[in-house]
């Protein structure tokens, strides 16, 4: 059977956007301990909390209501 697709609220691919970066940048700051993400650069991490930030601020300053 065929699938109703959903309208998504506006808004939606924004807060999406800003959820997936702040979980990417506070899981590679909080799992830093193990082994594999030690090889990880702190600039590089730096990048992910700066664009969960940017995300973040967007969000907050000019959220998308209506596109």
């Amino acid at each position: 059977m065929a699938k109703k697709q959903e309208r998504s609220s506006p808004g939606d691919q924004q807060r999406r956007r800003c959820g997936i970066a702040a979980c990417l940048a506070l899981l590679t700051w909080g799992l830093r301990w193990l082994w594999p993400f030690q090889l990880i650069p702190g600039w590089l991490v730096t990048a992910m909390l700066a664009w969960a930030l940017i995300e973040l601020a967007t969000l907050l300053l000019a959220p998308r209501r209506w596109s």
